[in-house]
């Protein structure tokens, strides 16, 4: 089943990969995967005794090796994130819930804005807008699973050495032939345009030096973007953290 996500504000790569695991986080909760909420988990404090400490830093490890991993993919040079698949289950051949997030050509453009021009709320409300009015999405999410494993996988086109984080699945085909089965199509509305100028203020600050860093490297990033680059054809990479669901134990 498609959701499709109508966005008011353009994505930028920061924001893309605060998209993908705010919606991880999510899921995972309300899979039943984690017993709190991942800010109560990371606020939450515990005697070294504590049976459950091993596997709450072991949670907020691997979302925290996923998040810099992501990252390091949106903003990596000759690397395109076509798509990105969260999959629950034993397997990635036969997992309970599939879900696929499509990141269109337009949306690839992400590298062409600026973080501090467009703010990841509201892609974020658009998104959680969208999921919540798809009753069939929240029918899957409320469905009881016993704590598994969960699996992230990319789908890009990359000209650099293969990474040591996300292992290439050259053969890999997303299993669709199961209930659970959701993809969010991310996709602009028409207006978008017309609200953002980033490219227009790209000029301006290479005339004029910005003293902020995070400007000096957006313009950075941009000028050697401009450079053409060999077309790699997309596949699958699967990410080596495989995020282990558990209970909380009183």
């Amino acid at each position: 089943m498609n959701i499709n996500v109508s966005l008011d504000e353009p994505l930028t790569s920061n924001n893309c990969v605060k998209l993908v695991i705010e919606l991880l986080k999510y899921i995972l909760y309300q899979k039943h995967q984690i017993p709190f909420t991942y800010d109560s988990l990371s606020r939450l404090k515990m005697e070294p005794s504590d049976r459950n400490v091993a596997s709450v830093k072991t949670l907020l490890s691997s979302l925290q090796n996923t998040s810099d991993q992501l990252n390091s993919q949106f903003h990596q040079k000759d690397c395109k994130v076509k798509e990105i698949a969260i999959l629950i289950g034993a397997t990635i051949i036969s997992p309970k819930l599939h879900i696929k997030v499509e990141f269109p050509p337009d949306i690839l453009d992400s590298q062409e804005h600026f973080d501090w021009k467009h703010v990841s709320r509201k892609p974020m409300l658009n998104l959680m807008r969208s999921m919540l009015e798809c009753s069939e999405f929240q029918d899957a999410l409320t469905s009881p699973l016993k704590p598994t494993n969960t699996f992230v996988l990319i789908q890009k086109s990359d000209n650099n050495s293969v990474s040591e984080y996300f292992l290439p699945k050259p053969q890999y085909i997303p299993p669709i032939q199961i209930s659970n089965y959701f993809v969010i199509k991310l996709q602009y509305n028409n207006a978008i345009n017309e609200i953002c100028n980033c490219m227009n203020l790209v000029r301006v600050y290479n005339d004029v030096p910005e003293p902020g860093d995070c400007k000096r490297k957006d313009v950075e990033f941009l000028q050697k973007s401009d450079t053409g680059t060999r077309s790699v054809s997309y596949q699958w990479y699967q990410s080596r953290e495989v995020i282990k669901g558990f209970q909380f134990l009183r």
